[in-house]
């Protein structure tokens, strides 16, 4: 059994996994670096249609231009403000929309969909390994043991 895994081992990281590696490794580095860059920073329109898109009781993150770091619930929505309930603070805070220069609203539908293909692709590739390393369907079996010809007297 040890000696099939090395060899199992050895055809798998000598095959196509080395491609597939290779293949993932040149895409990575040919990601522009304009993606992996800082966002662009936002006007009080873009951060109006974002809190209107999440919508009342939606949670989000807010950094003021002050520095101050907003973490909370959306609770109104007005034409030059929204107001957010924090979670630990009883008032309500009312914050204009030229005020805030980042804003996250959690994870998008793209990263969902990514992190399901992903978990999808890791459940098929161990599916196939399995099936590989215990060969359920019997192929590649050694032979039984031949009969012999009856003895000649």
């Amino acid at each position: 059994m040890g000696s099939f895994l090395c060899k199992f081992s050895a055809s798998v990281f000598h095959g196509r996994f080395s491609a597939f590696v290779a293949s993932l490794l040149i895409a990575i580095f040919l990601i522009p670096a304009e993606a992996l860059a800082a966002p662009k920073p936002l006007n009080a329109v873009t951060v109006q249609d974002k809190i209107v898109k999440r919508g009342v009781n939606g949670w989000i993150c807010v950094e003021e231009n002050s520095g101050v770091a907003l973490v909370g619930r959306i609770i109104a929505i007005n034409p030059d403000s929204f107001t957010m309930q924090l979670p630990n603070d009883p008032e309500p805070v009312t914050v204009r929309y030229a005020e805030v220069i980042d804003l996250r609203t959690g994870a998008s539908k793209g990263f969902w969909i990514a992190t399901g293909v992903g978990i999808g692709a890791v459940a098929g590739m161990a599916v196939w390994g399995f099936v590989h390393v215990h060969n359920l369907n019997e192929e590649h079996q050694l032979p039984g043991i031949p009969s012999l010809p009856n003895p000649v007297p």
